[in-house]
């Protein structure tokens, strides 16, 4: 081989090298903008609820901004919680409950809000009941939610033992404030301190 040739082929090696190199900083440059573009847009993609308008709901609890728990909206105060941002409406009220709002699932979802209801037995709620709230609450993931009862004794209860699963439970005194005073309430419904204390020995 001559030098001249040998130097050329010397010089489209360097050349093929640092063209590769550039390829491959720039594709990863690429990969780790996009990851951390999609990183910011799920951040922004997480609403949070308006709760400007919301303190006149019954007994209501603002959880966290996408989480409300309370008693019974009105009419009115669910086209409330739909301009606030609500997307999916719990219900532990039986159907068959006078206090139940007889038309609530029709007009939820006229709203453009999810519905769903689990008839929680107030003598006897459930572990069962319980599953279904877990499921719904999994599937529901960071849209805006209202978990609501009568009085936001269900409610209350079951989110506090939902956020117990998910290890990110406050204290019991701080998640059922709705409850007033607790040693009194359970002393009053001893069916629901052992729901809560059977869930947490588990």
């Amino acid at each position: 081989m001559n030098t001249p040739q040998g130097f050329n082929l010397l010089s489209a090696s360097i050349l093929m090298c640092c063209l590769f190199f550039s390829v491959g900083v720039y594709s990863v440059g690429v990969n780790s903008a996009s990851e951390n573009s999609a990183d910011v847009n799920h951040a922004s993609s997480v609403a949070n609820i308006d709760t400007s308008k919301l303190g006149d709901i019954k007994a209501v609890k603002f959880n966290n901004p996408q989480v409300i728990t309370s008693g019974l909206p009105t009419e009115l105060q669910f086209e409330q919680l739909a301009q606030a941002g609500i997307k999916t409406v719990i219900n532990l009220i039986p159907n068959d409950n006078p206090n139940a709002l007889a038309n609530e699932q029709q007009i939820v979802t006229q709203l453009g809000m999810n519905y769903h209801n689990i008839s929680v037995d107030w003598q006897n709620p459930t572990q069962e009941n319980l599953a279904q709230f877990y499921s719904l609450m999994q599937q529901n993931g960071d849209a805006p939610v209202l978990v609501h009862c009568a009085a936001n004794y269900r409610a209350s209860a079951f989110y506090y033992l939902y956020q117990t699963r998910q290890n990110i439970a406050p204290s019991m005194a701080e998640a059922l404030t709705p409850w007033g005073d607790l040693q009194q309430s359970f002393a009053e419904y001893p069916q629901w301190k052992k729901l809560i204390e059977d869930v947490q020995a588990q």
